[in-house]
């Protein structure tokens, strides 16, 4: 079968070039990035993925539900790139009998396809990363997921494919902090990309 453009692709090449100028256009955020109002905020040292204070204030109710530690570095990167709002996370467990019993991921609101789908790009690129220090021990993707019965939004999900989930609960965290390390330089380079294959 093949799969043709559909048509007017002119305009549509229009939209993608336009959506990565908005991308550009809001973000990276600038410091702080967990909140504007963030007592710990010391504009010299800049906001860092690994504040201390960063699980609390990354979360709605920081105090009673702070962002698991693992993956907190992951939700502040993707919240830094300024059209992504991380709205719940998990840095991944174990099941009582030692068995991966849930998968890191973090869920995020988008209102651009466009946008998910250069963060999309973003991490496979970095699975195909030929430096074996910054390589993922999984593919990881962004998948659709759901969002409560009363909420209107559309929730996406960061998260490593459920064929590579036999990997080890350890090397899925490991992950985590790879991806946060990474995210930035990729995903711009993910939205430069589409851009120039747009033109």
């Amino acid at each position: 079968m093949r799969i043709k453009p559909r048509d007017d692709t002119d305009s549509r090449r229009q939209s993608v070039e336009q959506e990565v100028r908005r991308a550009h256009e809001l973000g990276p955020l600038r410091d702080p990035v967990c909140t504007d109002d963030c007592p710990q905020f010391d504009a010299l040292a800049g906001c860092r993925r690994d504040c201390a204070e960063a699980p609390k204030r990354l979360s709605s109710e920081g105090e009673k539900y702070p962002v698991e530690p693992l993956v907190a570095p992951l939700v502040f990167e993707v919240k830094k790139l300024g059209m992504f709002e991380p709205c719940w996370s998990c840095e991944g467990h174990l099941g009582p009998t030692g068995e991966l019993w849930k998968v890191p991921r973090v869920w995020f609101y988008s209102d651009s396809v466009i946008h998910v789908r250069a963060l999309a790009n973003a991490v496979a690129e970095m699975f195909n990363s030929k430096d074996p220090q910054k390589k993922l021990s999984a593919r990881w993707h962004v998948v659709l997921t759901h969002s409560d019965a009363d909420n209107p939004d559309t929730t996406f999900s960061l998260e490593p494919q459920w064929s590579e989930a036999d990997k080890t609960l350890p090397g899925l965290q490991n992950d985590l902090k790879i991806l946060a390390e990474g995210l930035e330089k990729y995903f711009w380079e993910a939205c430069d990309e589409l851009s120039q294959h747009a033109r």
